[in-house]
């Protein structure tokens, strides 16, 4: 079992994994896109989160685009993802780096579990998260 205390916390490498994600509502107004995540999956890990020894966390989270260009059809929600990623650049994230923040054009892509897709293209991405964090399991 690992255990996360004090200041080795704040160490950690953090990231959101779509995988595994739930997305209960998104909200499209004035040209910003925010995506709700009742859960969002989060890694912490001394090494690389996702691949390296860490521990699995639920918490709540928003992503944001701004200056929202392209838009697909709403996705029946809340539902959990299967696969997805954020792609900013020439970078596809399945793995979202925390804190994240970026001044550039990203695209999201999300399939969820019962086959539903959404996809939404804007500019300055960013990720926040709400709430306190529960933890999950340890990851291997």
């Amino acid at each position: 079992m690992v255990i996360v205390t004090g200041p080795v916390h704040d160490k950690l490498k953090t990231a959101l994994e779509l995988y595994e994600s739930r997305v209960s509502h998104i909200v499209v107004s004035g040209g910003i896109a925010s995506i709700y995540f009742s859960h969002a999956y989060i890694h912490k890990s001394a090494g690389t989160p996702g691949r390296d020894r860490g521990t699995g966390w639920s918490q709540e989270a928003r992503l944001v685009l701004c200056e929202v260009r392209s838009l697909g059809p709403m996705p029946p929600l809340p539902s959990t993802m299967s696969e997805g990623f954020l792609e900013v650049g020439s970078i596809k994230h399945e793995l979202i780096p925390l804190p994240f923040r970026r001044k550039v054009g990203a695209r999201l892509s999300l399939t969820f579990v019962d086959g539903g897709e959404f996809e939404i293209a804007g500019d300055k991405p960013y990720i926040e998260l709400h709430g306190v964090p529960i933890y999950l399991e340890d990851f291997p």
